[in-house]
């Protein structure tokens, strides 16, 4: 137990630190809030979505994503979002859910977006089995917390841990602050669904109704 400590100690000063230095890339002004309402997807915006990197796939096989969610896990209603994302999945084969890690509350929510992204690069499996077990946790979401639900998925926390500092996620996550400002995003859960953005936390009947008129 005490040479479990002593390697935890270090890991979460170097989470802090590479969190802190990507801060000022990602974080966006999170105090304004906007209602749930659709505005069209621009051409920007699109681009911009189709290029990014470190988007997970759920669902369908080789389908293009016919709702994207951007994520931050500590969004208030981020837990519901991830619980409804499962009852669509099981509920049509047919659909693919697109995911993207963009932390705009705090320096915590950083720290475990940089986890999530270097738990993906293991695989999609590995990365739904995680994501769900955070869904399904309590209490704020920081990177300590994402690998313990990395270790939870299989994965050896020590060896994502080492792989989530590295500069390739920085990247990815100031291209997706790029993101989130292109589509207006001020606030997650937010959602592009069949050509429109919502900003705001939308129950599961209304993600059904909206991707039932989104169905290619």
């Amino acid at each position: 137990m005490a040479g479990h400590m002593r390697r935890a100690g270090p890991t979460r000063r170097l989470l802090l630190r590479a969190a802190a230095g990507a801060l000022g890339a990602t974080c966006l002004p999170c105090a304004a809030r906007s209602a749930a309402t659709g505005a069209p997807l621009t051409g920007e915006a699109a681009a911009k979505l189709g290029a990014l990197p470190g988007k997970a796939v759920l669902g369908a096989a080789r389908t293009a994503p016919r709702i994207t969610e951007l994520v931050d896990f500590n969004a208030a209603d981020w837990r519901r979002s991830a619980l409804d994302m499962r009852e669509l999945l099981a509920s049509d084969a047919q659909l693919a859910y697109g995911l993207v890690q963009a932390p705009l509350f705090d320096v915590r929510s950083l720290e475990a977006a940089r986890v999530a992204l270097a738990v993906l690069a293991k695989g999609i499996e590995r990365f739904e089995t995680f994501y769900l077990a955070l869904a399904e946790s309590e209490g704020p979401v920081d990177g300590v917390a994402a690998l313990a639900a990395a270790q939870r998925a299989g994965l050896d926390r020590f060896q994502v841990f080492n792989a989530s500092i590295q500069p390739e996620y920085t990247e990815a996550l100031a291209k997706a602050a790029a993101l989130a400002s292109a589509l207006g995003v001020l606030d997650t859960p937010a959602y592009v669904i069949g050509g429109e953005v919502f900003t705001g936390y939308l129950d599961l009947a209304r993600k059904r109704a909206l991707l039932a008129v989104a169905r290619p």
